[in-house]
Formats: C-alpha cells, sequence, structure tokens
C-alpha cells in the first residue's frame, strides 16, 4: 500500500470509557479542525505506523462477512450510505459495546478520513480507527517576550499506537495493531473480528516454534536431537518445505495428538492457521531452525548450546548415589 499521496480529509474525535466500571461513552457532534500541523503528524505518526505487511489483516464473520460490524460500517460509509460523523459515532458505540472487560482502559477514540491512498493501480480511501489509551507527559515552553516559562501538559503521541486499524475502501482488508493487548485481546477478537494476513516470513517463524515447541517435550536427548536434525534436513534437502512435510515428520517422535495440539495452540498464537500444503522457502525454515539446532536439553534442567557443526551422537548419564553426577557426551561432525 503507497501512502505518499494520501491526505487528511476529516477527523472526530470520541471518549469510550468502560461500561463495566460505569464509565460513560462521550460522542462528538461534528468534526474536529485540522491544520496542517496535525495533520502532518496525524500521516507520520497513525497511518505510516500502521501500513505494513506484519500488520495486515482481513475481517471474517462465522456466518456472512456483511455481519462483521466494523466491515459493514465502513461498507455503508464507502457506498455513501451514512454520512462521516455517523459512521464514527456507529464505530464508537460499537467499541464501548465491546468494552466490558476488567482489563480494557478508557481512551480517545480518533476515526480519521484518509484519501489518496494506492494500491498499484487505483486510488482509495480509507477510515484509520486509533485508541489512544495512555496520555504522554510533556514539558511546553511559553514566550511572553520578556521571560520563558515551562508548563506541564499531557497529550497523545501519534507515533506510539496503542490500538489501531485501517479500513480499506476496496475489499475487506485492513490493518490492525493492538500493542497493549496481551491480557485482554478484544481490538482484534471482539472489535475488529479479524484474522491476520500470512505471509512467508509470519509462516516460516511459525513452523519453527512449532518444531521447537515439540522438540522440549521430548525426554529422550537422543531422540530430541535427532528430531532436530530430521528437521533441518528435510529443510536443506529441498527448495521448499510444506508445513504438512514438518508435520507428518514430527509424528514419527511424538504422538499425533500433541503434533496437533501444538499446532493449535501456535495458531491462536500467530492468528492464522497454517496450510499444510503452503510451500515456504526452505532455506528461511533452516535459518529459524538453526537457533533451536544449537540447543538440546540433556534432563536434570542440563541444556547444551553446540556449534552448528556439531551434533550430539551418544549421551549417558551415572549418578553415584552420593550426591554426584557424571555425564558422558559424544559428538560428531556434520557433514
Amino acid at each position: 500500500m503507497m501512502i505518499g499521496d494520501a491526505k487528511v480529509e476529516r477527523l472526530v474525535v470520541h471518549r469510550v470509557g468502560n461500561p463495566a466500571r460505569d464509565e460513560r461513552l462521550q460522542l462528538s457532534d461534528r468534526a474536529a479542525t485540522v491544520d496542517d500541523e496535525v495533520s502532518a503528524l496525524l500521516l507520520d505518526g497513525y497511518l505510516k505506523g500502521i501500513v505494513s505487511d506484519k500488520k495486515k489483516h482481513q475481517f471474517f464473520h462465522e456466518s456472512d462477512l456483511n455481519l462483521n460490524e466494523l466491515y459493514h460500517y465502513s461498507r455503508q460509509f464507502f457506498r455513501g450510505e451514512v454520512d462521516f460523523l455517523d459512521a464514527s459515532q456507529r464505530i464508537a458505540r460499537h467499541l464501548y459495546a465491546r468494552s466490558q472487560h476488567p482489563n480494557i482502559s478508557s481512551g480517545d477514540l480518533l476515526v480519521i478520513l484518509f484519501s489518496g491512498l494506492s494500491d498499484g493501480e487505483t486510488a482509495q480511501r480509507a477510515l484509520g480507527v486509533f485508541k489512544s489509551e495512555i496520555r504522554d507527559e510533556f514539558l511546553t515552553l511559553i514566550d511572553s517576550g520578556d521571560v520563558i516559562d515551562i508548563r506541564h501538559a499531557s497529550g497523545i503521541n501519534p507515533r506510539l499506537i496503542d490500538k489501531g486499524a485501517l479500513l480499506l475502501e476496496n475489499g475487506p482488508t485492513v490493518y490492525a495493531v493492538d500493542r497493549l493487548g496481551q491480557q485482554a485481546k478484544f481490538w482484534l477478537d471482539d472489535f475488529l473480528k479479524a484474522m491476520r494476513v500470512p505471509d512467508a516470513a509470519s509462516r516460516s517463524r511459525m513452523v519453527a516454534t512449532v518444531v521447537e515447541q515439540l522438540s522440549d517435550g521430548i525426554a529422550d536427548p537422543l531422540e530430541q536431537a535427532r528430531f532436530k536434525e530430521a528437521c533441518f534436513e528435510l529443510c536443506v534437502a529441498e527448495d521448499e518445505v510444506a508445513p504438512g512435510e514438518v508435520a507428518r515428520l514430527a509424528e514419527r517422535f511424538v504422538p499425533r495428538e500433541r503434533v496437533e495440539q501444538v499446532r493449535g495452540e501456535a495458531a491462536e498464537s500467530y492468528g492464522f492457521a497454517l496450510d499444510d500444503e503452503a510451500k515456504l522457502p526452505a532455506l528461511g525454515v533452516a535459518r529459524r531452525l538453526e537457533k533451536t539446532l544449537s540447543r538440546v536439553g540433556v534432563g536434570h534442567g542440563i541444556n547444551l548450546l553446540m556449534p552448528s557443526h556439531l551434533s550430539l551422537k551418544h549421551f549417558h548419564t551415572l549418578d553415584d548415589g552420593e550426591g554426584e553426577m557424571t555425564l558422558t557426551i559424544k559428538l560428531r561432525r556434520r557433514d
């Protein structure tokens, strides 16, 4: 998405509390005035900070995409069925209704209409929805002629997005970020109902995560090392590797139920599920596995960190029964 020619057309600010704490929803009845300085900050902060392939998501709904509230409100606005202020108030009411979790903070909701965005072929508009939950404290200087005074002030830092979304005019794509969402993932899951759009890099990271989680559960150090070695060899043997191939290899060392469990946990963490047949660059996956390959658990809370040219061949533990333990480790050089 190209944003070099983007402009801020309109902006409105609402204040959204948490109804579970009896905090109110305060709706503005007109758009705010935006001068050139404010517009430049919004473009350089909010817009530039959210347009990234790593933040690309897609609206979804279990039965019908048009039942997704944010997608529906944006379509109404872009089709001209409701005006900008009305659309922003509907978005604010929806956010207020979804802010019931005790960990959800109140905040200022900025709804911004951007124009001049481009996908390389056509220009399009976008609705920016940004919630600021943390106010920055700063000092401001006041020059009165004979003296320069200093005062305390607080405000919003547009370069530090707490929660944000950019709803595009063409299609169900939405850029989204939730910097403070570790405890209450309501922004993506409940408010937006959006799933991340995976790319090769994120899929590769996810495969490496699954391999690492599975290997940590293999108690036998030699079996753990063989599993990691087999995964690495699979990735360096071909130009591309599919997640399904890695899963089938893992089932030779770990029960299928455990493989599916770890894959499910990874899907929940990353926000998307792995397609078994998706082709990933094998070299990229192998590079991400190198860190996992270098660490081998040998029991008793002990991990070996080995250089990439060595692998574990044999391991033996001898407990003398008098509080001392002897570890015998045999390594081999990789070809």
